[in-house]
């Protein structure tokens, strides 16, 4: 049996294979309907679209054969694709290359092959189409060489379509995400080592937004200026994908200088990319993946996941690029775990559940209020912190969702309460005051339940004044009017602002636990919060100390003329049940002393 040599193209011929076709596509239909045409008219049992790889012959497409591939050694069309026109093999035992092949002295037992190349413009062939037979035959007519050689050229033209409809996004002219994981797939399959830059510009909602200000043609012609700044640093010898609406990606080599690449690419993405000389910042993170062998055959795709992965991770970075780090993945996916269980728990009847924490009256000693907390167990996460879980939903539509549930809740232990003399405070959210909708709600629910407003009290942190001042206030005064307390949460640990504080209709201030207990280590801490104290008393705010655990922290914050305090010295935060007999036995002591 003779070996085809490899032709002397072999490079630039291998090239163009991994560019025209793909293995682990499926058949295409269009060539599938091809190859039984073509063994219709030269009535052979067997029709095949061939492509010559380095070590293995592929079926695209076959009719009459159970196999998917042979090893290259075998190939008959290794040897077509070494001339311009059909290679004819009349009877296979007769010829000295083939008449000792396993295909001719096995299954399927060919004695007549005729290929024709299938050829690119350049004239490489990349494989054939051939038509074989189990029984010699004689040579084929001109006529029939030419038809033969027509059918491979419609192959090659399916091909190159296949590739312009399956492998490209169309808008930018590079290469798609179904392409990335094909090339991946065949690196994986030839045990190649190599990395994978994963590029996000900016958040999918943030470009959402510019198509929305500004149209999709302008949102379009952006990505085309990223498309140009990043194709600029990567050269010509590496190959740009457009795998999502804000994401690209690139296969670097078993080599590549990977940091020296992806600082030039943060570089070039910092700066603001001008379309219609309107300048548009980006918001770009560059996630790296080594990839050298994966559990699996890589069809899974988790490969892809990792990067993405990186890539968001890297938004937090100051260098805006990160190599995948497992622990931070591992993080991401809880957080999109959680999302995701929040949304069974808002319809579940028994995962979310309001603990009452109290509030003293620091002149009377009696419970003047209960801060209201949402926990939550999960059937099989268990207790999951809301320190944990309310950043995460306060990013998502979520979070107005939950503040539902909390008023709700709230509002019906008041209506079980409604002969205890004690208010219930709530946390509310920018979200939750950036429209009337939850100050409806409310205000319409305490008037359905017939609930005094002065029993609830809403608690929001300074932050959400300074961002939404202007909404806040509004919204605000709405509760004001009707009688609901208001209450600044957090106080002292962030944007301290008395000019804003004094236009917005607060009633309470509540100093933040850290530092309050810091106040009981540090003179300068002690200092800051007995200022605090006194600005705040003066412009007439009352003062709550929070974070009250032992009982000199209570002492000293009565010295200071703090209204209120609350903490886990006076009392921990407890359900329902057992908050009603605490507030019992704290009435009764009260009323004794």
């Amino acid at each position: 049996m003779q070996i085809a040599p490899l032709p002397d193209n072999e490079r630039e011929r291998q090239a163009k294979v991994f560019e025209l076709c793909v293995e682990h596509l499926d058949e295409p239909e269009e060539l599938q309907a091809l190859v039984a045409l073509a063994g219709n008219h030269f009535s052979v049992p067997i029709c095949l679209v061939s492509i010559v790889s380095e070590h293995q012959q592929w079926f695209m497409a076959r009719t009459g054969l159970d196999a998917h591939s042979t090893s290259r050694d075998v190939s008959f069309c290794a040897h077509a694709i070494h001339q311009p026109r059909p290679l004819e093999v009349p009877d296979a035992l007769l010829d000295p290359r083939f008449f000792d092949n396993p295909l001719v002295t096995g299954a399927p037992g060919i004695r007549y092959y005729c290929g024709a190349p299938l050829l690119t413009e350049s004239g490489i062939a990349i494989g054939s189409l051939c038509v074989i037979d189990t029984v010699p035959r004689p040579p084929m007519s001109e006529a029939e060489r030419d038809m033969l050689t027509g059918f491979a050229d419609m192959a090659m033209k399916i091909l190159v379509g296949i590739r312009q409809r399956n492998f490209f996004d169309h808008p930018t002219g590079l290469l798609n995400r179904f392409r990335l994981e094909c090339d991946v797939l065949e690196r994986l399959a030839r045990d190649e080592r190599f990395t994978l830059l994963a590029l996000d510009i900016m958040q999918a909602s943030a470009l959402n937004d510019v198509v929305k200000a500004l149209g999709y043609n302008f949102a379009q012609d952006l990505v085309m200026e990223v498309k140009q700044r990043v194709t600029d640093q990567l050269g010509c010898e590496l190959q740009l994908y457009k795998i999502s609406p804000t994401r690209f990606s690139v296969i670097l080599p078993d080599g590549h200088d990977v940091p020296c690449l992806s600082a030039r690419l943060v570089e070039a993405l910092q700066r603001p990319i001008y379309c219609h000389q309107i300048p548009v910042p980006l918001d770009a993170g560059i996630g790296i993946l080594e990839i050298s062998g994966l559990e699996g055959d890589g069809r899974d795709l988790e490969w892809l996941r990792r990067a993405i992965s990186a890539a968001e991770a890297a938004r937090h970075e100051p260098g805006r690029c990160a190599w995948y780090q497992s622990d931070v993945d591992a993080a991401q996916r809880r957080a999109f775990i959680l999302l995701t269980a929040l949304v069974e728990a808002l319809q579940s009847e028994n995962q979310f559940s309001l603990y009452l924490q109290p509030r003293i009256d620091l002149d009377s000693g009696s419970c003047c209020s209960a801060e209201a907390l949402l926990r939550w167990k999960h059937p099989v996460l268990g207790d999951i912190s809301p320190a944990e879980f309310i950043p995460l939903a306060e990013k998502t539509a979520l979070i107005t969702e939950i503040s539902a549930w909390v008023m709700h809740e709230a509002l019906r232990i008041l209506v079980h309460t409604r002969g205890m003399d004690f208010s219930i405070s709530m946390n509310v959210t920018a979200r939750d005051l950036e429209s009337p909708l939850f100050m409806d709600s409310l205000l319409e629910e305490l008037q359905r339940l017939d609930i005094h407003p002065s029993r609830l009290q809403l608690e929001f942190t300074e932050s959400v004044l300074i961002e939404r001042l202007e909404v806040v206030q509004q919204q605000l005064q709405r509760a004001r009017q009707a009688g609901i307390d208001i209450a600044i949460d957090d106080f002292g640990t962030g944007y301290s602002n008395w000019a804003y504080l004094s236009r917005i209709p607060a009633s309470v201030v509540k100093l933040d636990r850290s530092l309050v207990q810091k106040s009981a280590v540090t003179p300068r801490d002690r200092l800051l919060v007995q200022s605090l104290v006194s600005l705040a008393t003066r412009l007439g705010y009352r003062v709550t100390a929070e974070g009250i655990e032992t009982a000199e922290l209570l002492e000293q914050v009565k010295t200071w003329g703090c209204s209120e305090a609350q903490g886990f010295y006076l009392g921990m935060p407890m359900t329902l049940a057992a908050f009603e007999h605490w507030y019992c036995k704290a009435d009764r002591a009260s009323s004794v002393a």
